[in-house]
């Protein structure tokens, strides 16, 4: 049976529009299958559509009461999409760097996605996307949503600023994975996702495997999109992708370098 049973505890970062407390998992069954390998697995618990650092801030929080309940001085974050800006601003500018061990991103739009700053030209779109959007999440417990903020934040142009003021600590492992979809796939999410990206194509969905490169680049998931590269969707099947697999290799390879 393998053995997640890593030195530091694991915080699991999701991405946008979803909340840890939502009735549908947005980690699939991948933090019980940790949980069930050994793993001290917590979820961050951010709001669904808020800005970079109002969700950083929530992060913070978070983070420093997962310490203070464990006893440990440092944390494995593991982030996927937006998850992944959202730590790397808590790690380097909200100064959590001497307490994170590692980040792991995955699917995380490091260089931004030209489609989003396509899109936010439709400016009419994203009002009413936007109002949407925010009164739903506002009423299932965010606190702070911006869907403006929260797009514009992916822009090529705000993560060019975004990277500069942003640079890894020196103290931090960091790694990432990407993901890419076939075209002409036979779901109607992945083609409508693929449709919404395709000045970034290829992409898994909504991010393209140069993007997701930040620190050690572990490699491109190929066939799998980006919901599934969390486990998002379980009745889905996956090319042979297996969530729960991923993530105990993952958490392994991070107990044996020592976190």
């Amino acid at each position: 049976m393998p053995d997640c049973r890593t030195r530091y505890p694991l915080m699991l970062i999701h991405g946008l529009n979803c909340r840890d407390d939502w009735i549908f998992s947005y980690w699939g069954s991948v933090a019980e299958t940790l949980k069930a390998h050994g793993a001290q697995v917590y979820l961050s618990g951010q709001d669904a559509w808020g800005s970079i650092p109002a969700n950083s801030a929530a992060l913070l929080r978070r983070g420093e009461a997962i310490l203070a309940d464990t006893g440990c001085d440092r944390l494995n974050l593991i982030a996927h999409s937006k998850g992944g800006l959202e730590a790397r601003y808590l790690i380097s500018t909200l100064g959590f760097g001497d307490r994170a061990a590692s980040l792991t991103t995955i699917c995380t739009p490091h260089r931004g996605s030209k489609s989003a700053a396509e899109w936010l030209r439709r400016e009419w779109v994203c009002r009413m996307a936007g109002r949407r959007l925010e009164a739903f999440w506002r009423a299932r417990g965010d606190r702070q949503p911006d869907f403006q903020a929260a797009i514009q934040a992916l822009t090529p142009e705000t993560l060019s600023r975004f990277n500069a003021e942003n640079p890894d600590h020196p103290l931090v492992y960091y790694q990432s994975w990407g993901a890419r979809l076939k075209s002409g796939g036979w779901d109607p999410m992945d083609r409508f996702q693929l449709w919404l990206t395709r000045a970034d194509a290829p992409t898994d969905g909504l991010v393209s495997p140069d993007s997701a490169v930040w620190g050690l680049y572990r490699g491109t998931l190929e066939g799998v999109s980006h919901q599934d590269s969390v486990g998002g969707r379980r009745r889905r099947k996956q090319n042979g992708f297996s969530p729960e697999a991923f993530y105990i290799r993952l958490v392994q390879e991070l107990k044996e370098l020592g976190f």
